[in-house]
């Protein structure tokens, strides 16, 4: 059951946008036009940070070697992953427009609910055989 924490994708994206910020790397002004461009950069570089982390992930062989998986598997299981970090993107959208709790929290929680269902939903159920537990 590993999988891309694409939910960090944002987080990392929203500290180092912050910083860059606070050290006046990047210039903030306090428009809504300045906020709006600073939160678009800031989702752009959480994708980028997702798609980075997918293809480290495949090509370091988390989900296998790549050579035994082909060229193929790995192109899709990245594809995957990346759906999975457009989805986290576009929850945290929504629980900024108002749609939940309106805290950080908010998405870890509704993120490991989404997996959990997904999991649950689409994955063959183990049986347990003399010699372990076997899919």
């Amino acid at each position: 059951r590993s999988g891309i924490n694409a939910e960090y994708g944002i987080v990392t994206s929203g500290l180092i946008m912050q910083l860059h910020a606070g050290t006046k790397i990047i210039e903030v002004g306090d428009s809504v036009m300045d906020r709006a461009l600073f939160n678009g950069a800031q989702k752009l570089f959480g994708m980028l940070i997702s798609v980075c982390q997918a293809i480290v992930y495949v090509v370091t062989g988390m989900y296998g070697e790549p050579a035994d998986l082909g060229m193929g598997i790995c192109l899709l299981i990245i594809i995957q992953l990346l759906c999975a970090g457009l989805i986290v993107h576009l929850l945290d959208e929504l629980l900024q427009k108002g749609y939940g709790l309106g805290s950080g929290i908010s998405l870890f929680i509704a993120t490991n609910i989404c997996e959990t269902i997904v999991w649950k939903a689409y994955s063959p159920a183990p049986i347990n055989t003399g010699k372990g537990a076997e899919i």
